[in-house]
């Protein structure tokens, strides 16, 4: 997505610890209130919010502040009363650095929302978090020639990454189609999310050419928002774009980790005919951020608004899979969640044998 800036005062700091006086310095509470003016003015849910009750909590929270730096628990409070378990504040390495070394503190800890209770039934993570390269294989105890397409998470700002990983999800696709399978297998299992572009563009062979929820399209090779004034698409695959035949049986594989752009992946898929789920519910961030530059280099990623399916259907809670099948702590070759959705892709009408 493209940046949209907030430009406030510069202002300076040193590495001094915070001041025991809970009175909070001037420029501590205009980059402060530069916080609370992004979230008020864009957070998808700025209607349903009490504002004046926020930044009375939050400037409390902030007691003491001397210098931005010193506000940043403050703001991660305040994006946390917003209650989308989704926007978050972003520091660069060195901002980070200058945390670490001023160590501010909320005035009040035991006040900050606590985050969504993990499911009990999901007692642990995905074991599939770690995946970070495309790739893919035929599933060998398929009954029928069925290829899996695993799409991890992805996330980079520069348009060149994206449109490389874009480029390396369809090389899978290509090397994969070359062995004539009959169906696929979408596995975005532990994907937390990313650039929704790049893996929509990567994935897009196997989803269809067209529009697939709030106007969000893919087409020969390249994702966008369709009838976007300032740019026709916003990543393009950097190779020769696949072609399928037809519109091929897809099993999408979701998880309790599955979260925000790979749910929103997941959501493209979800009115796709020919498709079915297998695996968990997942996480429940199926929600678009845009990002916000505050003054001194931090960035505000807040909630804007939710993913949607070409119906216009919302999933706030995650997305539910067809066929609950949970992953086991660790996954040995014999993998529950792959084996039923291959054999459900088997049984379809373009994988039976004539």
């Amino acid at each position: 997505m493209r940046i949209g800036i907030l430009v406030a005062s510069v202002l300076c700091f040193g590495s001094l610890p915070m001041s025991a006086d809970d009175s909070i310095s001037p420029a501590a509470a205009a980059y402060l209130d530069a916080a609370l003016k992004v979230m008020q003015e864009n957070s998808f849910h700025k209607d349903k919010i009490d504002w004046p009750q926020i930044r009375r909590q939050t400037l409390s929270q902030a007691a003491g502040a001397q210098t931005p730096v010193d506000t940043y628990p403050a703001i991660r409070f305040a994006l946390a009363k917003l209650g989308d378990h989704h926007s978050y504040l972003q520091l660069t390495q060195e901002l980070a650095r200058e945390e670490a070394l001023r160590q501010p503190k909320l005035a009040d800890p035991s006040a900050m929302p606590k985050p969504p209770a993990r499911k009990q039934t999901f007692p642990f993570p995905s074991p599939f978090r770690t995946r970070r390269v495309p790739e893919g294989a035929m599933v060998m105890t398929s009954p029928r020639p069925v290829a899996q397409v695993v799409v991890p998470s992805f996330a980079s700002d520069d348009r060149k990454d994206q449109d490389g990983f874009a480029a390396k999800i369809q090389d899978v696709i290509a090397g994969l189609s070359s062995r004539n399978p009959c169906g696929w297998i979408v596995d975005l299992r532990g994907n937390g999310g990313g650039n929704i572009w790049a893996m929509l563009a990567g994935v897009g062979p196997i989803l269809g050419e067209g529009e697939w929820g709030g106007k969000r399209y893919y087409e020969n090779g390249r994702a966008g928002v369709r009838d976007d004034p300032q740019n026709p698409y916003y990543v393009k695959t950097s190779g020769t774009p696949v072609r399928l035949e037809g519109s091929p049986p897809a099993a999408v594989l979701i998880d309790r980790d599955t979260g925000s752009s790979a749910e929103g992946i997941a959501i493209a898929f979800r009115t796709r005919s020919d498709t079915r789920f297998f695996g968990e519910l997942t996480y429940g961030a199926a929600t678009g951020t845009f990002p916000y530059n505050l003054s001194d280099g931090a960035r505000i990623y807040l909630v804007v608004g939710a993913m949607v399916d070409r119906n216009g259907r919302e999933y706030p809670d995650g997305i539910a899979p067809d066929e609950e099948i949970l992953s086991e702590a660790t996954i040995s070759t014999n993998d529950p969640v792959l084996r039923a959705a291959s054999e459900w892709v088997s049984g379809q009408k373009a994988c039976r044998i004539p």
